[in-house]
């Protein structure tokens, strides 16, 4: 670790204590902004919106098209964020282009370190998925074996999250978290990327049983510029085929609004089991 980053993760140490805002404000100061760097990658099309009530209607005040899938750069690492922990399931991840998605993601974030190919997923957050799992749902286990297939080391984090424990990895992925991070673990999180680790944070529709998922996740992603909101992400026009024993009113969004990013490459389609939005920090918006 070079003296400025070291130098940084003592400042964010101190900060670790205070709020979520206090947070958002920390990553928006001029020493952290000159390794910065946010975009927006995915979008839900003109049919689909934000549903914050949860009445499945259109409301004037609801986004239309909203964003999805964003990318960062912080330090010398990188972070992905996306509003759907659904898409990698055992039951949708070989569904339209979600595994290309989702293994572009992991070798874009793993880039970032040097290629060494180990990846740790934490479950010690009540996360909504489990790479041990081969529930349908509930379970990535298909994935989990796919990306050993292509060469990764993929692990699965059960205790509290430390600089020693995650060090040894190039990406750290939370899926769906729903259990407080301490501010060590935060700040450990903050630090691993700073130094050149990929992280993925995966979101949930906010009208789940998983009803902190935003919460929980923004404690992490506020330090990176990143919201995720306490909505649901909902089309009733253009939505994937329900022949998946679903029964709901909403239909599951098919995303297919992209920009141009490595991440997105052959991916034409992507099929989400609904999910939130994902915007920049109001503290970051011109």
């Amino acid at each position: 670790m070079n003296k400025k980053l070291r130098l940084l993760s003592v400042f964010l140490l101190l900060l670790a204590s205070f709020s979520p805002v206090v947070q958002a404000e920390a990553s928006c100061t001029g020493s952290v902004r000159r390794w910065y760097s946010f975009r927006e990658l995915a979008w839900g099309d003109m049919n689909s919106w934000a549903d914050v009530d949860g009445n499945w209607v259109k409301d004037e005040q609801e986004i239309i098209s909203p964003c999805i899938l964003v990318s960062v750069t912080f330090g010398r690492g990188r972070v992905i964020c996306i509003g759907d922990e659904g898409f990698l399931s055992n039951v949708l991840v070989n569904e339209a282009d979600n595994l290309r998605l989702g293994l572009n993601i992991i070798a874009w974030l793993a880039e970032a370190e040097g290629n060494r190919h180990r990846v740790l997923f934490d479950s010690a957050h009540n996360e909504m998925q489990d790479i041990g799992s081969g529930d349908p749902w509930r379970g990535y286990s298909i994935f989990a074996g796919k990306l050993r297939k292509a060469g990764y080391t993929v692990e699965k984090n059960t205790a509290r999250i430390t600089w020693r424990t995650i060090k040894r990895f190039d990406v750290l992925v939370i899926s769906g978290a729903n259990k407080k991070f301490l501010p060590t673990e935060i700040l450990a999180i903050v630090s691993f990327v700073l130094n050149g680790g990929g992280l993925l944070l995966m979101g949930e529709w906010h009208m789940s049983s998983q009803q902190r998922v935003a919460e929980t996740l923004n404690s992490i992603a506020h330090w990176f510029g990143v919201k995720f909101g306490k909505d649901t992400v909902c089309d009733m026009d253009n939505y994937w085929p329900e022949d998946h024993n679903v029964e709901a009113p909403q239909r599951y969004p098919v995303i297919h609004v992209f920009a141009e990013h490595p991440v997105l490459n052959g991916v034409n389609e992507v099929y989400c089991y609904l999910g939130c939005s994902v915007e920049k920090c109001t503290c970051l918006k011109e």
